[in-house]
């Protein structure tokens, strides 16, 4: 019985976390049909069959086989879930607040809170494509490559905190301040050897997006850390790390976001091995001395 309580029902799916999880089934024309959705998601998915199979070079009937091997009773039931997808990636606090009666709950606040965000950390963690995640783990520990790191409004918190954390690790590590003028200082220098962090949550900032292109453009390996919406920039992403955003209303919840970004961290420092332990002992000896009087 107490185990039963304590399942929770996991959140329906979105139309793309089926198709990147379902990548391994599909035939390289399947596969096509697929990268075209997620390119241009998900308003790739709101045109007709024929549209769709034309923008991917593919026939029509390939299109329906992929829609029935995601498990979609047809292409309309797809569409239906994508329009769903886009009332709510577009809607914010007030879309999201709670009725009069259902902000009268009668479990405590932080119970609530507990189940709704600890489903959501739970659901991020185990949903991670694993080779996604060691993806961007290999490029953050690359000595070779500068790594820049920027967010949004409220996600630069979460950049800014991925950012310290690896400058402990490793040289060349620098937060991309949400200012314009730093953004464009920063298209500058970035190249092919750049590798960028960009935090964008629904819903998306468009001054994000524009850098995130850019870097891209440049050549630089962009690894976005999003929502299982998808921010805009998906399409231009080098690696794609997605997290829930399903907390109490009427705010999105990016402590999955958070948990990830110390997941990254510690794949870093278990990949560096004993070279970051003499460069931290290094940094507690420069500390220690900036401290003496």
């Amino acid at each position: 019985m107490a185990a039963a309580r304590r399942q929770r029902p996991r959140r329906p799916q979105t139309v793309a976390e089926v198709m990147r999880g379902g990548r391994g089934q599909l035939t390289p024309a399947e596969l096509r049909v697929a990268q075209t959705l997620l390119a241009d998601y998900p308003a790739a998915g709101l045109q007709s069959v024929a549209a769709l199979a034309e923008r991917a070079g593919v026939s029509g009937p390939t299109v329906v086989r992929l829609v029935a091997k995601l498990g979609f009773a047809g292409y309309a039931e797809l569409q239906s879930r994508l329009r769903a997808e886009l009332s709510a990636r577009n809607a914010g606090p007030v879309q999201r607040y709670p009725s009069a009666d259902g902000a009268r709950q009668a479990s405590p606040l932080l119970r609530r809170f507990e189940r709704s965000v600890s489903a959501a950390v739970s659901e991020s963690l185990v949903s991670i494509d694993a080779v996604e995640f060691d993806a961007a783990v290999s490029l953050l520990v690359d000595p070779h490559r500068p790594v820049r790191i920027t967010g949004g409004r409220v996600s630069s918190v979460h950049a800014l905190y991925l950012a310290r954390s690896l400058a402990l690790l490793r040289p060349d590590v620098r937060f991309v301040e949400a200012e314009r003028a730093v953004r464009a200082a920063t298209l500058l220098d970035v190249g092919p050897e750049s590798v960028v962090v960009v935090f964008d949550y629904r819903r998306y900032d468009d001054e994000v997006i524009e850098f995130g292109r850019g870097v891209a453009t440049a050549g630089a390996s962009v690894v976005l850390m999003t929502d299982t919406y998808l921010s805009p920039l998906a399409a231009s992403a080098t690696v794609l790390l997605t997290s829930s955003v399903e907390g109490p209303a009427p705010f999105i919840t990016l402590t999955p976001a958070l948990a990830i970004v110390e997941a990254l961290v510690l794949g870093a420092v278990e990949r560096t091995g004993s070279p970051l332990r003499r460069r931290l002992e290094r940094f507690d000896t420069l500390n220690a001395d900036l401290s003496s009087p």
